[in-house]
């Protein structure tokens, strides 16, 4: 099953892919633009990413972290 959902110029994808990859049941997050598609096995295996996940982890060390609660989680999902 698949689910497609399209985006602004101005959404933060990279905050959008960290919440879908960590719902139960996502085993696979494709990216696509302008008809070019961005696997996430392959952007997460990239060098960029790999710094992306260092600076997360050491803004989680310094304390640097936000919590999302339900109340955001049903706001985002939530039909409207």
């Amino acid at each position: 099953m698949e689910i497609k959902i399209s985006l602004d110029e101005y959404a933060d994808v990279d905050f959008i892919k960290k919440l879908l990859s960590q719902i139960k049941g996502i085993n696979a997050i494709e990216i696509s633009e302008n008809e070019k598609t961005y696997s996430w096995n392959g952007l997460e295996n990239s060098e960029y990413f790999g710094k992306v996940m260092e600076q997360s982890e050491n803004d989680y060390k310094s304390g640097k972290t936000q919590e999302l609660t339900d109340d955001l989680l049903n706001e985002i999902f939530s039909e409207k």
